[in-house]
């Protein structure tokens, strides 16, 4: 028999609890359970709150009590299956929301969470399935609308993606990840234009940055203009990552006398890399399971002086703690150049390829800084010995290759490519892509001529066994328009060259950063047809152009993309410089107007 008292009890923790006061609702369920130490939904939604607040043992141990007082409820188990997906259980994950979905066949909310576990698996039929299906059993259900578009911009199929992010920012419009996800997923788009961008850019800020000005607040860090910085890094991607590839060296060669750094990680699940920046930097926070607000909060009590962003609009991005101003200058690089359309972020770091002199700075609200030399600094893979690849081409016909994100080969892509592919008649192309892809490309090149033998896809592979890959390829082509980054440094340091068309954007000028950087100008096209050309000149005489592949990976290695030194002494100066503008405007605003 139910207790009155109790059940009122549950109903005042459960509104709570709705209304977002996790404090009250928590104290309200461990009274019930006090009182009923079997309840089971106050045990369910206890594991909840700890999993929200990032704690899944308990989360786990009460959800997991719950599920076994009521093997029959649903929502019991898909909840456990996220806490059980957090810790890395998959296999435990997927049963339990196969359970809930057996429990219920029209519940939507494990069919989403199954399909997003199974794209990380690479099982995207099946994701597909799962998605599409809680779409038709709740079509005004936010999340399965953005997981298909995540699953359909990875296979390049770019205006289907685009429809289902539109709509998932329709149902949710208070949602600002979901509308990352299509602001991203633009850049891979031909027909995006700069001034697009920036419309798309505002219309994202207006709806969820706006509101956050007024939490705007003075800030208390002292003025000295050559004081000793404290930097913040803000990434989600502080782990097996092209982002921490490329901070690692970074951190560890920071001038320690000069800046103090610490680390903003926003990782659910931490693995070696991430131990190994943790050691790299003064003070490490993990902001997982902490709202925007919290970590704001974090950044202002640590009295940052620089806060750095390093995802833009990729993944778990935390540009709404940026829309806080909690630091007093603030900056966003590395996660990919654009802009974050954030009015409270001062500064966009570029170059000057990926944003020449003369250029349309007025659809970035960050001021560009341009480094002297490049973007990026890249450094060789670290592998050991054992591991690393030799250099040497293996044998086999012909090749031009392209082993970026396949979300970037667009359809405008690959017939550039057939192009290049019918002026070499006896070549293959060998792409990264999923092989739901394979469909589409055959497709795209059969209209041109090309045969669906010479075309060749690679799945995901281990890290060296990728670099390996590269010893297939003659000439890499750099897709269009979001160019490679990481990819064209490792197709350059694994000796082959790359072939880049510039664009209107500064994700297509990628590959003229990183190839006029290198000394490779010559690789860098301005129109369609000297892209081609360049392609056939490289594969028919590719020694005389660019010189063997140990000679091009040294022409890399000395180059400024390669010269750590010079690039940290570059990226110090510049938030040096940001610091010095900040503490100018400081001294000479009246008081009322310093913050």
């Amino acid at each position: 028999m139910q207790d009155p008292l109790v059940e009122r009890s549950f109903a005042q923790a459960l509104a709570h609890h709705r209304a977002g006061r996790l404090a009250e609702a928590e104290r309200g369920y461990r009274g019930i359970l006090e009182r009923s130490p079997d309840h089971c939904d106050a045990l369910h939604l206890l594991g909840v709150i700890a999993f929200q607040a990032g704690h899944l043992h308990d989360a786990l141990a009460l959800i997991g009590r719950a599920a076994a007082l009521r093997p029959d409820a649903a929502p019991c188990r898909n909840n456990l299956g996220l806490v059980l997906e957090r810790l890395g259980r998959d296999d435990d994950a997927e049963a339990a929301y196969r359970k809930a979905i057996e429990l219920d066949p029209d519940y939507a909310e494990p069919l989403n969470n199954l399909g997003h576990l199974l794209m990380r698996r690479n099982d995207t039929a099946a994701a597909e399935e799962c998605l599409r299906r809680a779409i038709r059993l709740d079509p005004n259900y936010a999340e399965p609308h953005t997981n298909l578009g995540n699953l359909l911009k990875d296979r390049g199929e770019l205006d289907e993606a685009i429809t289902s992010y539109r709509r998932a920012v329709e149902l949710r419009p208070d949602l600002s990840w979901l509308h990352s996800n299509l602001l991203l997923t633009l850049h891979y788009h031909p027909d995006y234009s700069p001034a697009d961008l920036a419309r798309e850019h505002r219309l994202w800020a207006e709806r969820h940055v706006a509101p956050l000005a007024a939490l705007r607040r003075p800030h208390q860090n002292e003025p000295r203009p050559d004081r000793r910085l404290r930097i913040g890094y803000v990434s989600p991607d502080f782990r097996e990552h092209s982002v921490a590839r490329f901070m690692l060296p970074l951190l560890a060669a920071h001038d320690r006398a000069a800046f103090e750094i610490y680390a903003y990680a926003d990782v659910g699940r931490p693995d070696d890399v991430t131990a190994e920046v943790r050691t790299r930097v003064d003070h490490w926070r993990d902001t997982y399971a902490l709202s925007d607000a919290a970590v704001a909060e974090a950044v202002r009590n640590d009295g940052i002086d620089v806060l750095v962003d390093l995802a833009v609009h990729s993944g778990r991005n935390r540009l709404l703690v940026f829309a806080r101003k909690p630091a007093p200058v603030q900056v966003t690089w590395l996660g990919y150049c654009s802009t974050t359309g954030v009015d409270a972020i001062d500064y966009r770091l570029t170059d000057r390829f990926l944003d020449p002199e003369g250029s349309d700075l007025s659809h970035y609200v960050e001021q560009s800084i341009r480094l002297p030399d490049c973007y990026w600094c890249y450094s060789a893979p670290r592998l050991a010995a054992a591991e690393r690849p030799p250099i040497e081409r293996l044998p086999g016909p012909p090749t031009f290759g392209c082993l970026n994100n396949f979300a970037k080969v667009t359809g405008f892509t690959l017939r550039l490519w057939a192009k290049i592919l019918q002026r070499v008649p006896d070549a293959r192309l060998l792409l990264f892509a999923p092989a739901e892809a394979r469909r589409r490309v055959v497709e795209t090149l059969s209209g041109a001529g090309i045969e669906a033998a010479r075309v060749e896809l690679v799945g995901r592979q281990p890290f060296a066994k990728y670099l390996a890959t590269y010893r297939q390829i003659d000439v890499a082509l750099d897709p269009f328009p979001f160019g490679g980054g990481t990819t064209t440094c490792d197709a350059l340091w694994m000796g082959v060259p790359v072939v880049t068309l510039t664009g209107s954007t500064a994700v297509s000028r990628g590959g003229s950063s990183l190839l006029a950087n290198a000394g490779l100008s010559s690789l860098i096209a301005r129109t369609e047809q000297e892209y081609v050309d360049i392609a056939f000149r490289l594969m028919i005489d590719r020694e005389h152009v660019v010189g063997d592949r140990r000679a091009l990976r040294s022409r890399f290695e000395s180059s400024p993309v390669m010269d750590l030194p010079r690039f940290v002494r570059h990226l110090e100066d510049a938030y040096r410089t940001m610091w010095r503008a900040w503490c100018e405007r400081r001294h000479t605003a009246a008081p009322e107007q310093r913050n």
